[in-house]
């Protein structure tokens, strides 16, 4: 219990000492790169934007989350809001300087906050994604995130298989819907190419001047990846080319087979299903699971 002190002049220093702290406090958080932001001692930027004060949730809880990222120009690229299966993201600890794991190491059920981070080590080091998107000059990103349910890894355990099955559904849902997407795709883009055996479908644009590239051999590229309904998820173009080995399995099967059809100076649009692109994946990698991909491809070089 706080003692109250009838004395004016310490009253008065009271009133001063609060008021020259609550600017103090604003000017903290207004003075640096980001308004309205702080920073941990580990390098990451963050607003608590809605505090339920619930219990925080601890390393080997489960969280289920909105999440959604925005460019510095609050450009939404990515909301999750809009996919078919859940985000669980599984609370850990901070691995490296700036690490958004340390923001939701704050996070209880109920919160939401947005964090500040950097595009290339986001995507590489949380996502793992082998690029990162082009954001034009930004090289920093928002990430919204709203925790919508938590569980401990007892309660997750023991609901993993009813969930299991109900993603089983949905995954069922994505695939068929891939198949009715693809044919409405190639109807409408009248399209006349017919599928390979493995299920690509390869459109020559520009005639290459060169031989086809074999096991071995780089293959320098610029590609443009988007989904069925037009939305860009990569691209090089603007950006440094990509060397591809071919046969190197570091590729999913359809491009690997769309550049070996291919010779340097060459153009060609490949559809790619998602039975040699990246299958039912996983649910929360940045491609969603049974997507067919078009890329369109420019050989730049064929190297040995």
């Amino acid at each position: 219990m706080i003692k109250l002190l009838n004395f004016r002049g310490r009253k008065n220093i009271s009133l001063l000492v609060f008021l020259a702290l609550s600017i103090s406090l604003i000017v903290s958080c207004s003075s640096g790169p980001y308004p309205g932001y702080e920073m941990t001692e580990n390098g990451l930027y963050y607003k608590i934007i809605e505090d339920n004060d619930t219990e925080v949730s601890t390393k080997g809880d489960y969280l289920k989350v909105n999440i959604q990222y925005r460019t510095m120009s609050d450009s939404v690229f990515f909301d999750s809001g809009e996919e078919v299966l859940p985000v669980w993201i599984l609370v850990g600890k901070p691995m490296f300087h700036g690490d958004i794991m340390e923001g939701i190491n704050m996070l209880s059920e109920g919160d939401s906050a947005s964090f500040i981070v950097r595009i290339d080590t986001f995507y590489l080091m949380t996502i793992g994604a082998i690029r990162i998107p082009d954001l034009g000059e930004d090289s920093m990103m928002y990430v919204n995130m709203r925790v919508l349910e938590r569980k401990t890894k007892e309660e997750f355990d023991l609901e993993r298989d009813i969930l299991d099955q109900q993603t089983q559904v949905e995954l069922e849902e994505l695939r068929l819907k891939e198949m009715e997407d693809l044919k409405e795709y190639i109807k409408a883009n009248n399209i006349r190419e017919q599928p390979r055996e493995s299920g690509l479908i390869f459109i020559p644009i520009q005639n290459g001047d060169g031989i086809n590239p074999k096991d071995g051999q780089t293959v320098v590229c610029h590609y443009t990846g988007s989904f069925v309904d037009g939305q860009v998820f990569d691209s090089s173009v603007g950006i440094e080319p990509l060397h591809a080995v071919i046969g190197s399995g570091e590729f999913i099967d359809g491009f690997d087979e769309a550049l070996r059809l291919m010779s340097k100076g060459g153009k060609a649009k490949a559809i790619i299903p998602s039975d040699i692109g990246f299958g039912k994946s996983d649910i929360n990698f940045h491609i969603p699971p049974y997507a067919t991909l078009v890329f369109e491809i420019e050989i730049l070089d064929v190297i040995d």
